[in-house]
């Protein structure tokens, strides 16, 4: 009997993440601060470019990955 209950659960399973791959996405890195802390549904191109708020993160991540490779240097401004 379990013999039969792994072969119904493997086509189930397949399609249960088929069905979710189709509905919920990773969102990528760089939109993931306005996509889950940012109260505007939608921004221009030109308001995402100069947001205040993505700006500060990024330049944070580039310290910190410039800080973990200590053979790299960053330009200072």
């Amino acid at each position: 009997m379990p013999a039969e209950r792994g072969n119904t659960h493997g086509p189930l399973l397949r399609l249960w993440h088929r069905v979710k791959d189709q509905i919920v996405q990773d969102v990528p890195q760089d939109i993931a601060l306005c996509e889950f802390d940012c109260r505007k549904t939608q921004c221009s191109m030109g308001e995402w470019e100069t947001c205040t708020r993505r700006l500060e993160k990024a330049a944070l991540e580039q310290k910190s990955r410039a800080a973990d490779s200590p053979g790299v240097s960053t330009p200072k401004r």
